[in-house]
């Protein structure tokens, strides 16, 4: 008897549901969620979270999206400006510590560089997440094009010299993973030409005829050759370099910042200085070149057919025309430029592009762009 009223005891406690009417605590499944990207922020809202961002989000970042209700966005976008200041905060150490002593300042430089990328990136990602509409609004370039040729005009502000204006042509040829892409800066008013053949192996990421649905992350390793003339001022540069580039589609780190993206690339180059000057016999200089560059850009509409795409980017070379930044301090002869470069196409074949830069000139000018093969 006594087991008998053991075994149904059992089975009672067996067959036992809990019921969440039962408990005064929620279970997590039920804590809210984000609100969907698509889910349209009424104005007023939207105007709140876009003056977060660009406000007090550039110290705290993620307030754009905490005031849009995202929260989980904007706790990643937090923790990433936490990494970024983590790594400026290493290399300014490790310069201080070392004196910046030429064994280690490249490393030390890139890790500086890597900080303000993740830094820069999760504010500016920030900014456009909660300034654009709907996920759909835009699509990621997940197919590249054949060809892409390009002709143009920039104007060159410099003070160091008497170039204003160049004509601009370049191309863009894809042979499978293979890039090959030739390129020439040529002065209207002054003895001034910089040739460059650029060629790139895509280790990951969309090809003409292997299109990725859906992402435009990539990685490329790069080579490149270039040869700069200053006839008129008396000397010419020969540069050789490797760099690898990587794009990172950011709907990979959170659904919310869909139509954006973050580059980053580093590498190496040797320069060779050779003087022509009248009555003078110099020896060549050669310099070693750290390069390092990062960006964060979006689309706009699908930009395989009638759409855009927006790149701000950082560039740490100093032998293009372009150069450094011109700044007192520590920065001094430090610093790289930074640019904008937006490309728009009308159709599937004629577009346009904007070329701005600041360093130690100023950069600004148009191009004509024409593309074959642009898989759908």
């Amino acid at each position: 008897m006594l087991w008998a009223q053991g075994a149904r005891a059992d089975e009672a406690l067996t067959t036992a549901t809990w019921s969440p009417s039962e408990s005064s605590v929620p279970p997590a499944s039920e804590a809210p969620p984000d609100k969907p990207r698509d889910a349209e922020l009424d104005p007023a809202q939207r105007a709140l979270a876009i003056a977060a961002a660009a406000g007090p989000g550039v110290v705290v970042h993620g307030l754009g999206h905490s005031a849009a209700g995202k929260p989980k966005t904007a706790q990643r976008l937090l923790a990433a400006e936490g990494v970024g200041l983590g790594l400026i905060a290493a290399s300014g150490v490790g310069l201080a510590l070392t004196g910046a002593s030429r064994y280690v300042v490249a490393p030390l430089a890139l890790t500086g560089i890597a900080g303000f990328a993740v830094f820069g990136t999760s504010w500016l990602a920030d900014v456009h997440g909660v300034a654009t509409d709907r996920e759909g609004a835009s699509k990621p370039l997940d197919a590249v094009p054949v060809v892409v040729s390009e002709a143009g005009y920039r104007y060159v502000y410099d003070p160091q010299f008497r170039y204003r204006s160049f004509l601009v042509e370049g191309a863009d040829l894809r042979f499978g993973r293979l890039r090959v892409s030739p390129s020439g800066w040529f002065a209207l008013d002054d003895d001034n030409a910089r040739l460059r053949l650029e060629t790139a192996w895509r280790l990951s990421g969309p090809t003409p005829h292997r299109p990725t649905p859906g992402s435009a992350s990539f990685v490329d390793l790069e080579a490149a050759v270039t040869h700069h003339r200053y006839d008129s001022d008396g000397f010419r540069r020969a540069t050789a370099e490797v760099s690898a580039l990587g794009r990172w589609d950011l709907r990979n780190f959170d659904p919310a910042l869909a139509g954006s993206f973050a580059e980053v690339g580093a590498g190496f180059a040797l320069s060779r200085v050779s003087y022509r000057i009248d009555g003078m016999q110099l020896d060549p200089e050669l310099e070693d070149l750290l390069l390092a560059r990062f960006g964060f850009g979006f689309w706009l509409g699908d930009p395989t057919r009638r759409g855009s795409e927006v790149r701000l980017y950082y560039d740490h070379r100093h032998d293009d025309y372009a150069a450094g930044l011109i700044v007192t301090g520590l920065a001094s002869g430090v610093a790289g430029h930074f640019g904008v470069d937006a490309r728009t196409f009308f159709d599937e074949r004629w577009g346009m592009r904007l070329d701005a830069q600041v360093g130690a000139a100023w950069i600004a000018g148009l191009s004509l762009l024409y593309r074959v093969g642009s898989s759908p």
